[in-house]
């Protein structure tokens, strides 16, 4: 198990907590976050302490406090039923831990695992990593919105109005996908990529122009029917 110390430093008269961080990079070597790691040069900068615990353990290590203690998010108790022991949770919340990991391999694979959970907190988790530079992390998080589509269409629509070009692209690729699926309303579609087909990326722009021939195509067919 690896640990991180969690440090007081005063700047301003203010006291904050710092911890060791990694930068992460996109494609362009453009730093986009920075994550607690044992062997990060850079700082981090936590207003409480709870939040510098909170951000350690999400990027899956232990914290040490200022004061030399030792500790880690605790094991979600398994509830027992009339039928047996239910692991939902802690199942859940051993994948949640793993979706920051500094190692792309692992935070995809706990993607990957994520969908197999169709509730509101992993959803946003799902919309979240779709506008990741890595394509591992980013296409499992594409595959575990499609999969729960026919309630998430919503969700998609509102994606297609992300700051992150890399998101509204993703919402593409999760309606091209969909517009594949006879249970789909696929006139809720029409409308937001008409306007999509003007965006500012010209990447978005032309994955918006063939997304809204295929999907227009498709409801044509599904109206014959």
């Amino acid at each position: 198990m690896q640990y991180i110390a969690i440090k007081t430093e005063e700047k301003d008269g203010k006291e904050f907590y710092t911890v060791n961080a990694i930068p992460l990079k996109n494609k362009n070597k453009s730093i986009v976050q920075k994550i607690p790691h044992p062997l990060g040069s850079d700082v981090l900068r936590y207003e409480t302490i709870e939040d510098a615990k909170d951000a350690i353990v999400r990027a899956g290590f232990s914290y040490i406090l200022p004061d030399g203690r030792k500790g880690t998010k605790p094991t979600p108790k398994v509830q027992k039923t009339s039928s047996g022991y239910d692991y939902s949770q802690l199942v859940l919340e051993s994948i949640i831990d793993k979706v920051e990991s500094s190692n792309s391999t692992v935070a995809a694979a706990a993607i990957l695992a994520l969908s197999e959970f169709p509730t509101e907190e992993t959803f946003d988790i799902l919309f979240n990593k779709i506008g990741e530079d890595n394509d591992a992390i980013r296409k499992n998080a594409i595959s575990g919105i499609c999969r729960y589509g026919n309630i998430l269409q919503d969700k998609i629509i509102q994606a297609l109005k992300s700051s992150n070009w890399v998101t509204r692209n993703s919402a593409l690729t999760c309606i091209a996908n969909l517009a594949e699926t006879s249970n789909i309303d696929l006139e809720k579609f029409i409308i937001p990529l008409s306007e999509t087909t003007n965006d500012t990326n010209t990447i978005v722009q032309s994955n918006a122009l063939t997304t809204l021939g295929k999907v227009y195509q498709t409801y044509q067919k599904n109206k014959r029917v």
